[in-house]
């Protein structure tokens, strides 16, 4: 089949309130298929799923069925093989169901390892570690570009780059990201670091913040500088550190759920838009300007 052109133009397949005409005309037909007949998807880049998330949309299902069809594609035995939905499949057995709505379509290898890292980052993120070996699956086994693959994903090329540098840490401190023990912003941090593996110990036992993890690593590479730089850091005004530190504890791992709203307002407002996110789910919204006629602008663009 002729490779399609993916990321935004999956939307009808990926919609939360699922249209069956959209289905249609992309070339899809929506059936009742026996969950025993569906086999994984091996282009699958998650490898963790929440089960408490499962039982809760496990519980869903059960009073209100699924709403939105899973994605498969028809194999020469019979049986089908899934292109997206592994949530709501596994979500669906646990409720207990024998059959699932499904919307029968064909694509090729990359088109479904687009689909199912499309369809994670766009509605739970994957953790870093499976974002990255997925992006890097993409690279390896599809001849994509970084430049190909940010348009895609819908992701800067720095954010990607970002990201898969995360791969060259060592096994454990890998596997402690993926189980949700060090986050995005420790992550990069300890990318720089000469033994990541002895840092991350000494993350989880003092409870390092971001923040003080990035101190740490550079502590460590240049212990005279930031000796130094501690000494004065001490002499300055309270305030102002508590300030600075709650910036730099924002992290960079932006919900993409997020970051398209953030779209939306730089359309809207005609700036500049900048997300920073805290662990606790707040975070902050930048709108910056160039000039005083683009303020102008926004602020008549308000007063309408």
């Amino acid at each position: 089949m002729a490779n399609k052109s993916l990321g935004r133009g999956l939307s009808a397949f990926l919609q939360t309130e699922f249209d069956i005409d959209s289905a249609s005309a992309n070339g899809g037909s929506v059936i009742k298929i026996n969950l025993d007949k569906i086999k994984a998807n091996p282009y699958q880049p998650r490898q963790f799923f929440d089960d408490e998330q499962l039982r809760s949309l496990a519980s869903s299902i059960k009073r209100k069925g699924v709403f939105q069809p899973i994605l498969v594609q028809k194999l020469s035995d019979g049986s089908y093989q899934l292109v997206a939905g592994e949530r709501r499949m596994r979500a669906s057995q646990i409720a207990g169901l024998e059959e699932i709505p499904a919307i029968i379509t064909d694509f090729s290898p990359e088109e479904q390892l687009e689909i199912a890292i499309l369809e994670n980052v766009q509605r739970e993120n994957l953790n870093p570690i499976e974002e990255a070996e997925g992006y890097k699956r993409l690279l390896d086994e599809f001849n994509h570009t970084q430049e190909q693959l940010a348009e895609i994903i819908g992701k800067s090329r720095s954010h990607i780059s970002n990201v898969m540098r995360l791969l060259n840490l060592p096994d454990d401190v890998k596997q402690l990201i993926k189980e949700g023990k060090l986050s995005f912003g420790h992550a990069r941090a300890l990318v720089t670091s000469d033994n990541a593996s002895e840092v991350a110990r000494e993350i989880l036992n003092d409870s390092l913040n971001v923040r003080d993890t990035e101190k740490l690593v550079r502590r460590r590479k240049n212990p005279q500088v930031e000796k130094t730089k501690d000494s004065n850091s001490r002499n300055s005004d309270e305030h102002s550190d508590k300030y600075n530190a709650s910036l730099q504890e924002l992290s960079s791992y932006v919900d993409p759920e997020i970051l398209n709203i953030s779209h939306q307002i730089a359309e809207l407002s005609g700036l500049k838009t900048n997300v920073k996110l805290k662990g606790n789910n707040s975070g902050i919204i930048e709108l910056s300007f160039e000039n005083f006629n683009q303020l102008d602008k926004f602020i008549q663009k308000m007063n309408h």
